[in-house]
């Protein structure tokens, strides 16, 4: 069992990381997220479909 000390700081730390992260989340952050986020959609989303020929006697 962890220590409370050890569970007190954590627990600390992830807060001070949330107000941090809300408070220098800025327009630039959010544009360049948007523009990655879209960047790893189109190279995981847009992928070619492999198409198998058709059995013989359907063609």
């Amino acid at each position: 069992m962890l220590p409370l000390a050890l569970v007190w700081l954590a627990v600390h730390a992830v807060l001070l990381a949330a107000i941090l992260s809300l408070k220098f989340l800025t327009a630039k952050a959010v544009l360049l997220m948007a523009m990655a986020g879209g960047l790893l959609w189109l190279m995981l989303g847009c992928k070619p479909r492999l198409a198998l020929p058709p059995p013989p006697g359907m063609v």
